[in-house]
């Protein structure tokens, strides 16, 4: 029934419909979830299981707080500059990941960065393409936009992805990252259900951002944040009630302005109002971008 709907929503062929890529990106929502397990994580030779199970979808989530003796350790073995291992494994089970930890100082730079039409080409505001560009072919990243990262990257910004995207696209995202060379960052994605909302739905609505958001902030009250994304969807309205709800936090927003729908002037004032003390521009692609926001990162680089 997905695939039905979806391959006339996108009004795609047969053939279109067993491609690899295709196939690779339905796969994630059709399969079956692992209800109701126990999680435990292995931290350099100590374990610990998660309170919380998997929910209906096989997700989940936990604070582990872990002794600062035993990052420390890690952080002399493995080097303070290389991410730390770490395995997570279902209980009693054979499902097993090799993940990693990367410690952010408390104080510095970081990047809020929506994904679709902000770093990937998607065209949001049509849907015939979103589902085409999300389903059938691989995914392009936006002009500069790695380039433009991975300098801001070298010179010690930390990197945080928030979309509306689901997470069963998480793996063809973070290949795209790869691909292209994006910086690592945490990842985060909207919770999907079939169960719950159809397909159309799923990357056109953006509720959930603004918590993540939210969630950062809350979570790393000394550091400096740079809002980007673009000017399809919502991006605009999330930022401004964040840079309210947050103006001391906030530095600078950049929204990317789309020729399919551009920033109209009454949204881009709100915006700039709730930010009466940072920077507020709009770009067009990464070399763009670069040239608006260095001198930003230059200053905060000076009193950081």
């Amino acid at each position: 029934m997905l695939i039905k709907m979806l391959g006339g929503a996108m009004q795609a062929s047969p053939e279109e419909l067993e491609c690899e890529t295709f196939l690779n990106r339905i796969t994630p929502f059709m399969a079956e979830c692992d209800t109701k397990e126990n999680i435990s994580i292995e931290l350099g030779g100590s374990r610990f299981t998660l309170k919380r199970k998997t929910k209906r979808n096989g997700r989940f989530q936990e604070w582990l707080t872990v002794e600062h003796d035993l990052i420390q350790a890690l952080q002399k073995q493995h080097g303070h500059s290389t991410p730390i291992p770490f395995n997570a494994d279902v209980v009693g089970g054979d499902s097993s990941s090799s993940c990693q930890i990367h410690l952010l100082p408390s104080n510095g730079v970081s990047v809020i960065s929506d994904i679709d039409d902000t770093i990937k080409e998607s065209s949001v505001t049509n849907r015939r393409e979103l589902l085409n560009n999300t389903f059938l072919r691989e995914f392009e990243s936006v002009q500069g936009m790695a380039e433009t990262y991975r300098r801001w990257a070298e010179a010690g910004t930390c990197f945080h992805y928030v979309s509306s995207s689901p997470w069963q696209l998480f793996t063809s995202l973070d290949e795209l990252k790869s691909v292209h060379q994006f910086p690592v960052g945490t990842m985060h994605l909207r919770n999907f259900r079939l169960r719950d909302q159809l397909l159309k739905k799923v990357i056109i609505r953006r509720q959930g951002k603004r918590v993540a958001i939210q969630r950062l902030m809350n979570n790393l009250p000394l550091r400096r944040f740079i809002l980007i994304g673009d000017s399809g969807e919502k991006d605009a309205e999330i930022y401004r009630k964040i840079c309210r709800k947050n103006p001391n936090s906030v530095a600078a927003v950049f929204i990317r302005e789309l020729d399919d729908r551009p920033m109209e002037q009454e949204r881009w004032q709100k915006l700039k109002d709730e930010l009466p003390h940072g920077v507020c521009k709009l770009f067009n692609d990464g070399v763009d971008l670069r040239e608006m926001a260095d001198p930003v990162f230059s200053a905060l680089a000076a009193k950081v």
